[in-house]
């Protein structure tokens, strides 16, 4: 099965499919200089001296994991961000959030594991 990241880029296998169990911690908040561009979001990044544009979507995932103390799961992050809480066991909503994190991983925006 193919994923798709929201930059529409493809995953091309299911190895790269985060543990749903696994907690995901963002770039502290304070770190990030956000921007709206309409509809994008400049972010950029102190602590790495990165700069990022993201998408609506990306950016309330990334809001939402560097706002966290604690960090989130997937089904944490698909919960909180779902206007539909079906859409929080959603294949298809969860597969989402599962590449926005692993492109945020990538970026240097987020990582797995313990703060």
């Amino acid at each position: 099965m193919q994923q798709r990241s929201f930059d529409g880029s493809s995953c091309a296998d299911e190895s790269m499919v985060s543990d749903p169990e696994v907690r995901w911690h963002g770039a502290r908040y304070e770190a990030l200089t956000w921007r709206d561009w309409g509809g994008e979001v400049v972010v950029f990044n102190q602590e790495t001296g990165s700069t990022h544009l993201l998408g609506e979507f990306a950016v309330e995932v990334l809001a939402r994991l560097a706002t966290s103390s604690d960090g989130a799961t997937i089904g944490a992050l698909a919960a909180s961000l779902a206007d539909d809480p079906s859409l929080a066991v959603d294949h298809d909503w969860t597969g989402a959030i599962n590449d926005a994190l692993l492109d945020f991983a990538r970026l240097g925006l987020a990582h797995r594991g313990p703060r």
